[in-house]
């Protein structure tokens, strides 16, 4: 993958040399195995570029077509080559050598702006068109890669990064606070609603599926490709959408082992990430590889306070597979010594913002510096596989058929879901409930405390809340903070596959490769599997008290029975959280009492509410993972160490 830059005078004014040579010293904070840059006139492109397929070994970019009048930086990496070069005509002995960043430059030139039809991969690309004197920008439909970016009427300025652009006198560093009371006050690990939005006032992002084309008389910003309702896929039998669904999962994975390093997989216990990794090895099988997999595990002494049905330690389930499949090499990553408020500054000045994923940013990154170690070029993982290939979630289903009038099937279901736990009458309540009007829900939750809780969990000062009309952009964008469940199985996956979720993880797993020089790929994310998931009905997901029905089925003899068929054992991610703070906790409650020193922490941050709640946790105690009063002054510390690290202008520790 790549990191790329641009400038782009849409007066005509041509780009001082040095200007673009500060760019490209930005992005350099991070390794290169090329570097390139391409300029005429008032056009600038840049792009550092970290070599993972074969084919880049050959890239050059930026790439001049001077015949086509077309030049393009790219940060790409396209995986239907072979259909790719059949609908081309390019003939099989010029394909192996062709790099991704040509193929996209030879669709662009068969195609235009529907290119984007045909390609499949992780992508964010820019391509001027001298004749047309355009500037044409893509990223991929699901926003893997990050395209940031500034207009104005005399200037476009686009990077893979953020902090390349503000070398230009133009942008400024002013904060969006928009940006600040969203990432605030929405009590999930999500930054903001609207995804264009970055935390300064004069950044955007190009969101997932988006095209933005630049003219000297303006531009245009397009939709070309967004989750929604397919056709339904009409086969014969179960076996047939079981062998249906082998076949596109199993080549999102193989188009994804192209690379000139060790390929390798985050691995727990679940189903998705299993699924992936057990597809991988089989595949490498064919040619006497093996598959490292790198799992977290908690810390060395953990005490177990969870109830039954959770599960803090996955081993097991990560032994069976590896016993299962036989060339799979697990290592387990124990973080030892690290929490969720460990290298703050180093994760900050990486991704450029704050973070709320307090539960899994430590040991993701402690995974990939051991990957790093390791030589790993890609890294695979199951991420988006809740909301694809192990889709089937009971409430929306059952919703989805107390709406189409279903009844029969909706009672047979309950019955059969409630027989399948381990307390059937208070499962068989737990459904029934699930299916009452919206404003009922909210009343008992309210009554259970849940609106409390989800208020102990925001930092955000009342004052700088009503000043932004946050909750009234949540009423009118529909965002619901209690999260309750009212969504059928399309809305529901619709919500958790949305442009403001894809840039959230764009974002971040952008920088973590770029600084791990590694790509993060996931199958479980490919259009043609996310397509091919919304197509299947929904009996296939659910059925006879079953969830997640159809991986079930479909990895029979690929996943050992011991993952494949467990139905009442979650695994419960970072349970050890809150007992890897208690060595530090003294030395933290210090640093929280000091919040409210800045200006800018005394703005944004409530922190009355802050202190009051540090003095109800003088001790954290082993099951305080859950504590959403812990979970606030995490957060809450996060977001101060960052707006300390602004003013000191730390830089980026490099890997």
């Amino acid at each position: 993958m790549s990191a790329i830059c641009g400038i782009y005078y849409c007066g005509g004014r041509p780009v001082a040399p040095e200007t673009g040579a500060a760019m490209m010293r930005e992005l350099g904070i991070y390794h290169a195995d090329a570097t390139g840059t391409w300029q005429e006139g008032q056009v600038f492109f840049g792009c550092h570029a970290q070599h993972i397929t074969p084919e880049a070994l050959r890239e050059i970019l930026p790439y001049h077509d001077n015949m086509a009048g077309l030049t393009i930086t790219a940060d790409a990496i396209i995986d239907n080559r072979v259909e790719l070069c059949d609908r081309l005509g390019i003939d099989h002995c010029y394909r192996d050598g062709i790099p991704d960043s040509l193929l996209i430059l030879q669709a662009f030139r068969k195609w235009g702006q529907n290119c984007l039809k045909y390609l499949v991969g992780d992508f964010a690309f820019a391509i001027w068109d001298e004749k047309q004197q355009e500037l044409f920008c893509a990223v991929d439909p699901t926003g893997t890669r990050a395209f940031y970016y500034y207009r104005s009427a005399e200037i476009f300025v686009f990077s893979t990064l953020i902090k390349p652009l503000f070398v230009l006198p133009e942008i400024t560093k002013e904060h969006n606070e928009t940006w600040i009371a969203d990432f605030l006050a929405m009590p999930s690990v999500m930054h903001q609603l609207n995804p264009e939005l970055t935390l300064y006032q004069n950044v955007r992002l190009l969101p997932a599926g988006h095209t933005l084309t630049i003219r000297p008389d303006g531009a245009i910003k397009q939709v070309y490709w967004q989750v929604e309702r397919q056709s339904e896929l009409k086969l014969k039998s179960d076996g047939e959408y079981e062998e249906a669904f082998r076949e596109v999962l199993g080549e999102a994975v193989r188009c994804r082992l192209r690379s000139i390093r060790p390929v390798g997989v985050m691995m727990s216990g679940g189903l998705d990430s299993t699924s992936v990794a057990c597809m991988a090895a089989r595949e490498l099988a064919r040619s006497s590889r093996r598959l490292p997999a790198f799992s977290a595990a908690p810390m060395p002494g953990y005490r177990d306070w969870l109830p039954a049905g959770s599960l803090a330690d996955e081993t097991p389930y990560i032994e069976a597979v590896r016993e299962h499949i036989g060339n799979i090499d697990v290592t387990y990553c124990r973080s030892e010594g690290k929490h969720a408020l460990s290298d703050t500054d180093r994760l900050l000045a990486m991704l450029e913002q704050p973070y709320k994923t307090i539960e899994n940013s430590f040991w993701i990154d402690s995974i990939m510096a051991v990957a790093l170690e390791r030589n790993i070029g890609v890294l695979l993982h199951g991420g988006a596989g809740n909301v694809t290939i192990s889709w089937g979630d009971f409430s929306p289903y059952l919703l989805s058929l107390l709406r189409a009038g279903q009844w029969r099937r909706l009672f047979y279901e309950i019955r059969a879901i409630a027989r399948r736990q381990r307390r059937p009458l208070k499962a068989f309540f737990k459904l029934y409930r699930m299916l009452l009007p919206y404003d009922m829900q909210k009343y008992l939750y309210r009554i259970n405390d849940r609106d409390k809780k989800i208020q102990d969990l925001l930092p955000i000062n009342p004052d700088f809340a009503r000043r932004t009309s946050v909750q009234e952009r949540f009423r009118r964008s529909g965002y619901d903070p209690l999260l309750i469940n009212r969504m059928d199985s399309l809305e529901a996956r619709k919500q958790h596959l949305r442009p403001d979720f894809f840039s959230h993880l764009g974002v971040i797993t952008t920088k973590q490769a770029l600084a791990y020089r590694m790509a993060l790929r996931d199958p479980t994310m490919d259009k043609r599997v996310i397509e091919f998931c919304l197509s299947l009905p929904e009996s296939q997901y659910v059925r006879n008290g079953w969830d997640r029905f159809l991986i079930r089925r479909a990895m029979t003899g690929i996943l050992p029975d011991k993952v494949r068929q467990n139905a009442t054992v979650r695994g419960k991610q970072s349970a050890d959280l809150a007992q890897r703070l208690q060595s530090c906790w003294p030395e933290l409650v210090a640093e929280i009492r000091t919040i409210g020193l800045l200006d800018a922490e005394r703005k944004y941050l409530d922190v009355t509410k802050i202190k009051a709640r540090l003095t109800r946790i003088s001790t954290i105690n082993d099951d305080a993972s859950d504590d959403y009063n812990l979970r606030m002054l995490i957060r809450s510390l996060i977001f101060s160490r960052f707006l300390r690290h602004e003013e000191s202008k730390v830089g980026v520790c490099e890997n």
